[in-house]
């Protein structure tokens, strides 16, 4: 897909989505960019939110949207450009980009100043808004959360050749970045399917390289190593230009100077400097590739490094050339180094990407081992996607609204895969796969955890960040693999789909509605609403998922009374937030708890629309007990596969070593043999196989590659 089909598509999707939505095509553009930032790690947590208002001597004050992001301390404003041209694209120039800066800044700079109350009415929101941007910033630089302050500009028009530099002057005595994503920008992304590389030379910094050790891991290994010595400076100012994008495979996020380790490092810095070395853990860092100085002594270039950790003291070592505090500059100041080198010099195929992050993995899990870094932190390579991806290509949806065909949810196990499935495909094939694979069908895994939250009545944790509320969705399904995996099969992938049918089609109504005011609080009465409404369900019975399965839509019931509850969420959320901010009241267990406890009668209509819980359950567990079938019998083939000699040579090995009772040793033998005599193994010996080589790998045996 070219640069101008892209576009095409992209206006079409806007325009599509705002005439069914009764929103304005710049909204669904603002909604579309920030999730595709949000996806790529270059925003956490974005919240569209518009202002413009007039302030002294009529200079405007407007954005769209704003974020925290934690890792890197800063507070970030978002700016739309968008014009709604499909056809005839237009250029974002130098003065544009300079007045949507300025319209940014100026409501921080008045903000800070306590003044956006002489602007607007006392009931805007933008008071609450200002009143939490100057209590992050604060009146200095110790007593602060904000470092930094990041602009974005978002825009469907291409950057002009004339703009050659992004460049800002401090703001607050704190560094500004402003970054800007044009039309092209999103495209490459799109195209590449990645987040932007960071690649750069150590002299770029004032570094004239990195002295390094490579080790010797011998020839089984397919990366490599390196102990080195990294400057303070250096390291501090590659932070200070990439930011948090440095940290995107850190899992432990900046956790401000007021923690005890940072304190610390902070005490270090301004007091034993030349200590540094000494005292400090050091960082820990996977590149793609890098190269050396003439003599191979140094490395003078990186391409995609990734701090994954060492985090605060990156963040602190930058904190402390901002704030002034090395007293004697950061020369003598040295870090400690531990390179984990991929040596992939092109873009990554899934294949690589796979090894990149259980790679990343692993070395977190190791490195940050005092902090019980949990399975869970991890989610995003679990076994549950793959197979939810697999459920997601066998369980066809009905033929709805007059198609003659079955259609597919696509579950995204990984970003942009959707797009991606079509990129070699001709015009004629990609409407075939669209027909088949409907846009709005597009399951990602973050979305499927906000709806299945929302239905295990968590609505305060799905009103926290995306990443918030992965983390709490992944604790609960490592539980459920774990204990129960059965449970994942053809009937739970359904009334997944169900809760994400249930969770948009709500949006959609009460974005309609006539009590609902524009850029209110959807986001937190939606799983609110639904949350309540299962909450008070009789016990005996259930919500009909199998007629929402079957419409793929809400029936008229269950819809009417979800928009019920949603305006008694609407009013409770205003109420409990008395002129603050809705979404941060809804985030609070207390909120949660408040509005349970709150009586709300069921209708007679809704009630009897009801089915008996055990109905539910009698097709839950008919299809546990099929997805077991079907699991044993790929368990058999499996191990079936796997060969009599590879089985015999497993039991040599184990029979060698000394591990096992001669009846575990003898049955892998009769294993062998089974397999040799082109028997299929039962689901019995199967069972007992896989015990007996557990057994064997907890106490240190490493099953052979086939």
């Amino acid at each position: 897909m070219e640069i101008e089909e892209y576009r095409h598509q992209f206006i079409d999707d806007l325009r599509f989505k705002a005439e069914h939505g009764g929103t304005e095509p710049e909204s669904q553009f603002i909604d579309s960019v920030l999730d595709e930032l949000e996806a790529v790690g270059e925003l956490n947590d974005p919240i569209p939110f518009s202002i413009e208002m007039k302030g002294r001597r009529g200079r405007i004050m407007a954005f769209d949207a704003y974020a925290y992001d934690n890792a890197d301390a800063a507070l970030v404003l978002i700016a739309s450009d968008f014009s709604n041209e499909r056809d005839s694209i237009k250029t974002l120039t130098n003065t544009r980009i300079n007045d949507l800066y300025l319209r940014m800044r100026a409501f921080l700079e008045e903000a800070v100043e306590g003044n956006i109350a002489d602007y607007c009415d006392d009931s805007d929101e933008a008071i609450s808004i200002a009143k939490e941007f100057r209590k992050h910033i604060g009146k200095g630089l110790i007593n602060t959360d904000i470092m930094r302050f990041k602009f974005y500009i978002i825009s469907d028009s291409i950057l002009s050749k004339q703009v050659k530099s992004l460049s800002q002057e401090n703001f607050l005595d704190r560094p500004v970045e402003l970054n800007v994503w044009t039309i092209e920008r999103l495209y490459q992304t799109f195209a590449n399917n990645a987040s932007e590389v960071i690649e750069f030379d150590t002299s770029e910094f004032g570094c004239d390289g990195i002295q390094c050790l490579k080790a010797d891991l011998g020839s089984s290994t397919n990366y490599d190593a390196y102990l080195g010595i990294v400057p303070g400076e250096f390291l501090a100012n590659i932070y200070l230009k990439y930011g948090s994008k440095l940290l995107q495979g850190n899992i432990r996020a900046f956790l401000s100077v007021r923690g005890n380790v940072n304190k610390g490092i902070r005490n270090t810095i301004i007091n034993s400097p030349s200590n540094f070395f000494t005292y400090n853990n050091g960082i820990a860092i996977v590149a793609r590739s890098v190269s050396f100085s003439a003599d191979g002594t140094k490395i003078v270039h990186f391409k995609d490094p990734q701090i994954i950790n060492g985090g605060q003291t990156t963040a602190s070592l930058a904190n402390a050339i901002i704030r002034k505090e090395a007293k004697n500059g950061m020369e003598t100041i040295f870090v400690p180094m531990k390179l984990t080198v991929l040596n992939v010099e092109n873009d990554l195929s899934e294949e690589q990407l796979d090894a990149y992050n259980e790679i990343t993995k692993t070395i977190s899990q190791c490195a940050n081992s005092q902090n019980a870094v949990s399975g869970a932190d991890f989610f995003s390579n679990h076994p549950y996607h793959v197979m939810m991806e697999k459920l997601s290509k066998k369980v066809l949806a009905p033929p709805v609204d007059g198609n003659p065909y079955q259609t597919i949810w696509f579950y995204e196990r990984s970003r942009g895969k959707w797009e991606q499935e079509q990129m070699k495909l001709s015009p004629a094939e990609r409407r075939k796969f669209c027909e088949m694979h409907p846009k709005s069908q597009v399951i990602k895994k973050e979305k499927l955890a906000k709806c299945l939250n929302t239905v295990a009545m968590n609505p305060h944790q799905v009103c926290q960040s995306s990443a918030i509320n992965f983390s709490k969705f992944a604790e609960q399904i490592e539980k459920i693999y774990s204990e129960s995996r059965d449970s994942i099969n053809e009937e739970y992938f359904k009334k997944a789909v169900c809760s994400v049918i249930m969770f948009d089609k709500l949006d959609g109504l009460v974005n309609k509605s006539d009590w609902y005011p524009k850029g209110g609080n959807k986001a937190q009465i939606v799983p609110y609403a639904i949350a309540k409404l299962i909450s008070i369900i009789p016990k005996n019975k259930d919500l009909d998922w199998k007629m929402i399965w079957q419409r793929q839509t809400l029936y008229p019931q269950l819809a009417t009374e979800l928009l019920r509850i949603s305006y008694v969420a609407h009013k409770f959320l205003m109420e409990q937030a008395n002129g603050g901010i809705v979404r941060t009241i809804s985030r609070t267990t207390g909120t949660w708890n408040a509005f349970q406890n709150l009586q709300i009668s069921l209708s007679d209509e809704f009630v009897s629309s009801l089915i008996s819980i055990e109905e539910s359950r009698s097709e839950e567990k008919a299809a546990k007990r099929e997805h077991r079938f079907n699991a044993q019998l790929d368990a058999s083939v499996e191990i079936f596969k796997l060969g009599e000699s590879y089985w015999y040579r497993v039991y040599k090995d184990l029979e060698k070593e000394e591990l096992l009772s001669y009846g575990d040793l003898n049955f892998i033998l009769s294993i062998s043999k089974y397999i040799g005599k082109n028997s299929l193994p039962t689901a019995a010996q199967c069972k007992r196989l896989v015990k007996i080589v557990t057994k064997a790998e907890d106490a240190g045996y490493v099953l052979p590659n086939q």
